[in-house]
């Protein structure tokens, strides 16, 4: 894979995980995820978010750059998160990296900020395969189900986009190009098939704590997905068809290159 499309994909997730957290935090934001523009630095009273920007600390670290820092000032708490897309191959090695490689960076806050601090690794493969531990991330992360599908489904349609691209120009060629293809095109196929049964509503989340909640309202949801809503609105909901058209339009893509 390109470099480039390496930084759509991972610029698309992060996107998705800000969006996620400036309702948290209750930040003033878009409506839905195509229209949102990250902002490198946001600051309330419940929290200051950075995204992708060097971490000023005492000591001169090397890994200062996190994709995403968050000050939770109501739980003195501060959250380093990670994001990594790459090959099934990789997955546990990236995954593993993500966590170790910021150590000093939170360790350093944690001092400063006389805080405790965490890091938390967001990875999957270019075809939305996940390590057993991502469950975990998702729930500390407070992601619904529904925002990592369609977070899956993102990841996937830019790989198939890619591939489609680099084989019409043949850049890819023998076994493992074709491997890979097919791993894509399966894949896209199953998480659009996901996506036309809509998951569970989500339950509202209380943090008695700081009075942060993520709530499962007509607010929340559409903000997120773009209209990828709960069951209870499916017939004037027509974003979600417009989703649900977004994955079609990629499983014909496939089926007409395979």
């Amino acid at each position: 894979m390109l470099g480039h499309d390496y930084t759509r994909r991972h610029n698309e997730v992060v996107r998705c995980i800000h969006l996620l957290l400036l309702n948290k935090y209750k930040f003033k934001s878009s409506k839905q995820i195509r229209s949102h523009l990250v902002q490198e630095i946001l600051d309330n009273e419940y929290a200051e978010i950075r995204v992708d920007t060097r971490i000023k600390t005492d000591v001169k670290i090397r890994y200062n750059r996190p994709d995403i820092f968050i000050l939770d000032k109501r739980q003195n708490r501060i959250t380093l998160i990670e994001v990594g897309i790459t090959s099934q191959d990789s997955l546990q090695i990236v995954e593993t990296e993500k966590l170790r490689k910021y150590d000093l960076l939170a360790n350093e806050l944690g001092l400063i900020y006389k805080c405790s601090g965490e890091i938390i690794p967001y990875v999957m493969t270019w075809d939305g395969i996940v390590t057993k531990y991502h469950k975990t991330y998702v729930k500390r992360l407070q992601i619904p189900m529904n925002v990592e599908a369609y977070i899956q489904s993102i990841v996937l349609k830019k790989t198939v986009e890619t591939i489609s691209f680099d084989r019409r120009r043949g850049l890819e060629s023998g076994p493992n190009a074709e491997e890979s293809w097919e791993r894509a095109s399966l894949s896209v196929i199953l998480r659009a098939e996901m996506h036309k049964q809509l998951i569970p509503p989500l339950k509202q989340v209380d943090n008695e704590e700081d009075d942060v909640k993520t709530e499962n309202t007509k607010n929340i949801l559409p903000l997120i997905l773009d209209g990828i809503t709960t069951a209870k609105e499916p017939s004037t909901n027509t974003n979600e068809e417009l989703e649900l058209e977004e994955e079609i339009e990629v499983v014909e893509m496939v089926g007409r290159i395979i």
